[in-house]
């Protein structure tokens, strides 16, 4: 049987994701009768998950670790957002360099034509194309230009012709002195790209932690498909086992024919069921199949006995909460409400770029010209304002609104958190005691069966055929409740960490996952 232990150690680096995995595979737990049914096959070490095989089913033991580390690798959501993310910095790169000196080379070349007229007087075509013949003349010009911006507002702009006689520098120096100036105006657009950064890197991590959580779900499924097929193959051996016995004593002459057409049709349901519980194994593994982005022919096993150690693992962890300390956490670490948060921070930077907008413009500004033979500046003052445009107002009155809103959005997903936290909370709790009930159910039920049959084998008690067939469905019955009332449980406690915001902290010291995909 195939493992994935051979695959420690293979992938270091998630280039995609922008993150280093360490898969280091703990050992899965496999029932033995389903071990010796099947076929035992070699996972090559480090094997390519992605690549298709027209080779027969291969079985692989897998764990949650395995599966979450698997989703990791391969979902091809989180590689696409991945890659949006490289966008994403380069964009954040740019706005830091707001700021920076920007230098503009021009080199620039004249063609100029003479010829003589009938008086003798010359005459001159700038920029004819000819360039060939003794009246064409050449005029090469090579010009330096280079602006600065400062986090004040002021700009400084010069233009500098090295290779002509003086080398001129042409300056200009401009100083902002109501609209524009200072440096929360000027910083906006590179606070507001940070912010922007902040939101991109969360949303990534919203993506792993939803990826997480459905991964999970989809693993108490499998297991859940995998005890259903285990629960109704039992079914069907202990049903077929009855009928074999009453077709004995029908033989013998001790009981009648027609006593065989209940048995008969408990066995036919029974295969029904069985049926049924392997196609939604089917489903379930090609659910895994789709998660992990993957077209081979793979079949996963994982163990009924993990119920026991995922289910001991979260009954523990649930004692631990308490509601008032997971709302404190849900609102620390819900990456939809830090999202909000955020998005109240860009919405302040707007509402002060566009109050900063209904003021003049009004600049002190200089031009001058450096040289060997000259010298000469401009200095005055340059005051503008366009009457009668009724936009900038607008757009002020638009930012204070949209900050009233988001104040009122922050203040009802708080109620949201709040609320969801703690219907999350009580779910969980009764699940768990809901198992408790089944747990008991289903003992009473085994009981019960066993007592029939020993009394029908006896024939004591008035113990019908029909009764005994009753008290097998019972039991398959209370054996499904119990499981499904394990699984539910296990879900919620996975949905519950999700609700909190927990879910990426919860695996992210387990998966190995690098700090980068932390925020």
């Amino acid at each position: 049987m195939a493992t994935l232990s051979g695959l420690a150690g293979q992938h270091t680096a998630l280039v995609w994701l922008g993150v280093a995995l360490g898969l280091g595979y703990g050992g899965a737990i496999v029932s033995p009768a389903l071990a010796e049914s099947q076929p035992s096959v070699e996972f090559p070490s480090g094997a390519d998950l992605s690549s298709p095989s027209d080779e027969a089913s291969e079985l692989v033991i897998l764990t949650l670790t395995d599966l979450l580390n698997l989703t990791l690798e391969g979902n091809r959501e989180l590689r696409n957002q991945a890659l949006g993310r490289i966008v994403q910095r380069q964009q954040l790169a740019a706005a830091e360099q707001t700021f920076n000196p920007r230098l503009t080379p021009t080199l620039r070349v004249d063609a100029t034509r003479s010829r003589s007229s009938n008086g003798g007087d010359a005459e001159s075509t700038p920029g004819s194309v000819l360039l060939g013949g003794s009246d064409t003349d050449l005029d090469q010009q090579i010009r330096l230009d280079t602006i600065l911006t400062t986090r004040l507002g002021t700009s400084f702009e010069l233009g500098l012709t090295p290779f002509e006689d003086g080398q001129a520098v042409q300056f200009r120096v401009s100083q902002p002195l109501l609209r524009g100036f200072g440096t929360a105006v000027n910083e906006a657009p590179i606070n507001q790209a940070r912010l922007g950064e902040t939101r991109n890197q969360l949303a990534l991590r919203s993506t792993v932690i939803d990826t997480l959580t459905t991964a999970i779900l989809s693993y108490n499924d499998l297991i859940n498909a995998q005890a259903q097929v285990d629960i109704q193959t039992q079914a069907l051996e202990r049903r077929q086992q009855q009928l074999d016995i009453l077709q004995a004593l029908v033989e013998a002459g001790r009981r009648a024919p027609i006593d065989l057409f209940d048995p008969e049709r408990s066995l036919a349901d029974a295969q029904r069921s069985l049926v049924d519980a392997q196609n939604q194994l089917d489903q379930a593994n090609n659910t895994l199949l789709n998660l992990i982005g993957t077209d081979r022919n793979l079949r996963f096993v994982a163990s009924v006995e993990t119920i026991a150690e995922l289910f001991t693992a979260a009954a523990a962890q649930l004692a631990t909460y308490q509601t008032e300390a997971l709302v404190a956490l849900a609102l620390a670490q819900r990456t939809d409400y830090q999202q909000a948060q955020l998005q109240r921070q860009q919405q302040e930077l707007d509402l002060l770029v566009a109050q900063d907008n209904l003021r003049w413009q009004l600049d002190a500004v200089a031009d001058g010209t450096l040289g060997d033979d000259s010298r000469s500046a401009v200095m005055g003052l340059v005051a503008t304002r366009t009457f009668g445009d009724p936009q900038p107002e607008t757009n002020r009155l638009t930012s204070d609104i949209t900050l009233q809103q988001q104040d009122n959005t922050l203040a009802q997903l708080q109620d949201q958190i709040r609320n969801d936290v703690v219907a999350g909370l009580n779910e969980a709790q009764a699940s768990l005691s809901q198992v408790v009930a089944a747990e008991r159910a289903t003992l009473n039920a085994r009981r019960q069966l066993e007592a029939a049959q020993e009394q029908f084998r006896l024939g004591r008690g008035n113990i019908t055929l029909f009764q005994l067939i009753n008290q097998e469905e019972a039991l398959v019955t209370a054996e499904t409740n119990e499981l499904e009332a394990r699984i539910a449980f296990l879900n919620s406690v996975a949905q519950l960490e999700q609700t909190v915001g927990i879910t990426f902290d919860r695996w992210a010291t387990e998966l190995e996952i690098a700090p980068e995909l932390q925020g």
